[in-house]
């Protein structure tokens, strides 16, 4: 069995806080403790094979940047080990190494020997670096003129241009406008794809799901969950969104645990996951067709209806509700409640109280199998009830489209048809 790519056991980062300046000195001469101490990270253990790709998920403050900087080599544990097997390259602080008052090319050469390539390596790699970037013309300029996007273009394209065995990504994508953006992912694609290990901290849940094999969720310095990263999404986003208490203390992968009306997160049907306050409380969602049948097969371009049936456990304020419909990795494809739709909440309700909510839709989704998901919260935002991954839709397969396609356009091909009007009734401003 080979070794990992990166094994860390019992990390522990703890910093020293002194309430003045002066107390430090104090300590430091008498002896006599005048500080605190922030515990930061708390006995991490982790070993990630060779090719994989983690997503690091955690609320800020939760210790995923100490982390990071900690396997990058660039901050001390207070105990514990990392090992990591190979060249390492880390996107920690875009911009590292760069000088205002320098070119662009200057910045080149100065970024990547603090990466620790040598001054051959960045020179042979100069013009792909600068291609990359889009700065052909800008590049002999000092970097104080350039724009903050045109910066995090150059940082990106010199820190992704060394040849590592561990890349290490803290929220670095979500730099430059949305064309580098996807040149930026291509990129990441590309490392997965020849076999780099990757560690990537990001607090979209839709990213790590994207480009992830495995996820973890820290908080208050500790690793709650570990597994598959649409579960490791899904227990995050409680964390963000329910009760201020981690989801729980366990590896996503063995599955969220049965309760009744606690918040907790549940599992229904395999997938599902729940939790919300529950004083008012999601007891149906189906799917219906044009005849008010429940179905959980659709046709693509058919109408339906969605019907989310809720009771009232106790007495209820007014409440928004909403969908989420995502695909099997947990990708969201579309989501709609009323609030984003400037509606008002609806009236609260009676204890023991029940109404149907009906949305009508037609089905643009290509053939493949999605996950809706019901939720229903307070103005404030507090959740009642999230049911994630509630019902299973498997769309028929759809002729004529691209098996890896999400959605159906309707598209028809209107080649050789006669433009409208005349080329003739055309006048010039």
């Amino acid at each position: 069995m080979s070794r990992p790519a990166v094994s860390i056991a019992g990390l522990c980062k703890a910093y020293r806080l002194w309430p003045r300046p002066h107390d430090l000195l104090v300590e430091a001469l008498t002896g006599r403790r005048r500080h605190a101490e922030f515990v930061a990270l708390q006995d991490v253990s982790l070993d990630l094979a060779a090719g994989t790709v983690l997503g690091v998920l955690g609320r800020n403050g939760a210790g995923k940047s100490t982390l990071l900087r900690i396997i990058a080599g660039t901050l001390d544990a207070t105990a514990g080990s990392v090992r990591v097997d190979g060249r390492i390259a880390a996107i920690l602080e875009l911009g590292t190494g760069f000088h205002p008052d320098y070119t662009g090319r200057e910045n080149v050469l100065l970024g990547g020997m603090c990466l620790g390539m040598s001054r051959a390596e960045v020179k042979a790699k100069l013009d792909e670096i600068v291609a990359f970037a889009e700065l052909e013309e800008f590049i002999d300029r000092p970097l104080r003129t350039y724009s903050s996007g045109m910066q995090a273009r150059l940082a990106f394209a010199v820190a992704t241009s060394v040849d590592p065995d561990v890349l290490i990504i803290d929220e670095a994508l979500s730099v430059g406008d949305a064309r580098f953006q996807l040149k930026s992912f291509d990129r990441i694609r590309r490392f997965k794809s020849e076999g780099r290990t990757i560690l990537f901290v990001s607090h979209s849940i839709q990213t790590v799901v994207a480009i992830c094999d495995r996820a973890v969720l820290l908080e208050r310095g500790r690793i709650i969950a570990d597994g598959e990263p649409n579960e490791v999404g899904n227990l995050y986003h409680e964390l963000l969104f329910g009760r201020n208490e981690p989801a729980r203390s366990a590896v996503a992968s063995e599955g969220p645990s049965e309760t009744s009306g606690t918040g907790e997160p549940r599992a229904a049907d395999g997938r599902e996951m729940r939790y919300g306050i529950r004083s008012v409380e999601i007891a149906r969602v189906e799917i219906v067709d044009r005849h008010g049948a429940p179905v959980c097969r659709l046709r693509s371009l058919e109408p339906y209806e969605i019907r989310l049936e809720i009771v009232a456990v106790a007495d209820t304020v007014p409440l928004h509700y909403g969908v989420l419909v995502r695909d099997t990795k947990g990708f969201e494809i579309f989501g709609w409640d009323t609030a984003s739709a400037g509606r008002a909440p609806r009236p609260g309700l009676a204890a023991g109280e029940r109404r149907v909510h009906r949305l009508r839709f037609r089905c643009t989704l290509a053939g493949g199998t999605y996950f809706l998901t019901a939720a229903l919260a307070r103005e404030d935002g507090i959740k009642e009830d999230v049911r994630f991954d509630a019902v299973e839709i498997v769309v028929e397969p759809t002729p004529a489209l691209h098996v890896s396609s999400l959605v159906n356009l309707e598209l028809t091909d209107v080649s050789g048809e006669a433009l409208h009007g005349d080329a003739g009734e055309q006048t010039s401003g």
